[in-house]
């Protein structure tokens, strides 16, 4: 609360013109025995207002000093108002202060509490997700290993009817083959017999050529000496043995051997 100046002490403080009357009179009453001068009646009155003034100034500030006084006590029991005033609200700012620290703290509190509840149960459900996840992922497993097995199988059993197949297939390959070989080295025994007779044909058709082509040189040959060497060829070429010609085709080639297929 704001001090206001105190109206009648400056009221009190504005002087009035001092006059004192009675001190003329008195001044005038003792020396109205004699005559005074112009000057000595100035010079008293003004040492009379001189001597008025003084003691209204020594008046003045007794007053004004007991007024200080009454102020400066005013305003230490203001002053000491307002620090009383001032340490009970800064008391009460200071328990409000405790009191929302310790509503801030209890808020705290509850949070953290609020907070490692839903840890705990964010772990429990984290805990109950991983537990799902593994059994999940163990069936998982668990059907992936008998697809697995079961392709397996299949591929197994395919494999084996496949090789079954594949071996079935050789082993007729196989007998085709040895059946084919076979009429092959029979056809090619022939073949040979064959060309055994037809070389044993052919080695007698060259000699019979060579045993006529001897004979019309020896009858066309004039006569002389004879020559031994024609003699004993002549001689060995009757004792050599005689075989059937090889049978000729209509254009006088040999023909065909009799064991081909569809030539007989």
């Amino acid at each position: 609360m704001e001090d206001r100046p105190d109206a009648s002490l400056h009221g009190e403080d504005r002087e009035t013109p001092v006059s004192d009357p009675g001190g003329l009179d008195e001044l005038t009453a003792s020396f109205g025995a004699r005559p005074m001068s112009e000057i000595s009646v100035a010079s008293a009155k003004v040492a009379a207002i001189v001597e008025a003034a003084e003691r209204a100034a020594e008046d003045l500030r007794h007053k004004t000093e007991e007024k200080a006084r009454a102020r400066i006590a005013e305003a230490d029991r203001a002053a000491d108002l307002r620090v009383e005033a001032a340490e009970a609200e800064a008391s009460e700012i200071v328990d409000a202060a405790r009191r929302q620290a310790a509503a801030v703290e209890a808020e705290a509190k509850e949070g953290v509490r609020h907070i490692h509840e839903r840890a705990a149960q964010a772990r429990e459900e984290a805990e109950r997700r991983k537990v799902t996840a593994v059994q999940e992922a163990q069936e998982e497993a668990v059907r992936i290993r008998a697809d697995a097995d079961t392709y397996a199988e299949d591929v197994r059993r395919d494999a084996k009817a496949d090789a079954r197949e594949i071996i079935a297939e050789a082993h007729a390959a196989a007998r085709d083959v040895l059946h084919d070989g076979t009429t092959l080295s029979g056809h090619l025994q022939e073949l040979s017999n064959s060309l055994n007779r037809n070389a044993e044909r052919l080695l007698n058709d060259v000699k019979l050529a060579h045993a006529r082509l001897t004979a019309d040189l020896d009858q066309a040959a004039p006569a002389g000496p004879a020559d031994p060497a024609p003699t004993a060829s002549r001689g060995a070429s009757p004792a050599a043995p005689r075989s059937t010609p090889p049978r000729r085709g209509p254009d006088g080639d040999f023909d065909v051997p009799e064991f081909v297929p569809g030539r007989r």
